[in-house]
């Protein structure tokens, strides 16, 4: 009998060891599959970091080829762009409007770049009122877009801009953040652009090099969370003639940028700046 007992008693302990280690080795298993669903979660859920590309000047007649080089640009590659447009200077070059058109049917949106490219912050409060108000009218008219976005001409802006901006509606003011950073003025969001893709001095343009460019993008995220890259139509001409290098730099930065970010559109940065 006391051999059955301790023959019992060892039979116990064998199972007890026998769930532990089962146990055991089902506990390791979910150590080692938990993180790599949860990692696995967190990327899918996650979305690349926003990049922003506004085009300024679009108007009409002028640098017509480098405007539709950007906008065709934007269409093929489906990168949504924030168009600033001079609004008293836009609406008769029917090939530059239907191509705008275009992009923002593909997820563009337009800002109001001045009526004819005037310096807001020399205007009176109801003058800015007026002009806003005016624009806001010929891009809802041409392009049947309601924009909320002002872009200053010449980065050039006062309190009287802001104030006007409230009573028309408009929430996003972009200018340059070595100007206005980043941030909430009363109603209105600053989201300025940080990088520029061209030098300007003494009426030329000068296009930055690709890996500078790249540099200053990754310096914005770092400060930022995000980057505004600032281009001009002019910038891809020169002598008259498309610059075929300048074309082909933007071109590689494009497929370069699309591996690791997501573009998105000023309004579309002014959401998630919200939240």
């Amino acid at each position: 009998m006391e051999n059955s007992s301790e023959s019992n008693s060892q039979t116990s302990v064998a199972r007890r060891r026998r769930q532990g280690t089962i146990f055991i080795a089902f506990l390791l298993i979910l150590l080692g599959i938990t993180p790599v669903a949860i990692i696995k979660t967190s990327i899918e859920n996650s979305e690349p970091t926003t990049i922003v590309i506004r085009v300024d000047d679009i108007q009409d007649f002028a640098f017509r080829e480098a405007q539709l080089f950007l906008l065709n640009e934007s269409v093929i590659n489906h990168i949504p762009l924030s168009l600033a447009v001079i609004t008293g200077m836009f609406g008769e070059d029917r090939e530059v409007v239907q191509t705008v058109k275009l992009a923002v049917s593909l997820g563009s949106d337009v800002a109001v770049h001045g009526w004819k490219h005037e310096d807001l912050a020399k205007l009176s409060f109801g003058e800015q009122v007026a002009l806003l108000s005016q624009s806001g009218s010929r891009i809802k008219e041409i392009l049947d877009f309601d924009t909320r976005v002002l872009v200053p001409p010449m980065f050039s802006f006062n309190e009287d801009t802001v104030a006007a901006m409230q009573q028309e509606g408009y929430n996003i003011i972009s200018t340059f953040a070595d100007l206005s950073e980043p941030g909430s003025m009363s109603k209105v969001i600053s989201l300025p652009a940080t990088v520029e893709l061209s030098d300007y001095s003494n009426g030329t343009w000068k296009m930055k090099s690709f890996d500078s460019v790249k540099a200053e993008v990754s310096r914005s995220i770092q400060k930022y969370g995000f980057a505004v890259i600032i281009t001009h139509p002019q910038e891809f001409t020169a002598d008259g003639k498309m610059n075929q290098l300048n074309m082909e730099l933007y071109r590689a930065l494009l497929r370069t940028l699309k591996e690791n970010y997501s573009f998105k559109t000023l309004e579309r940065l002014g959401e998630n700046w919200r939240k």
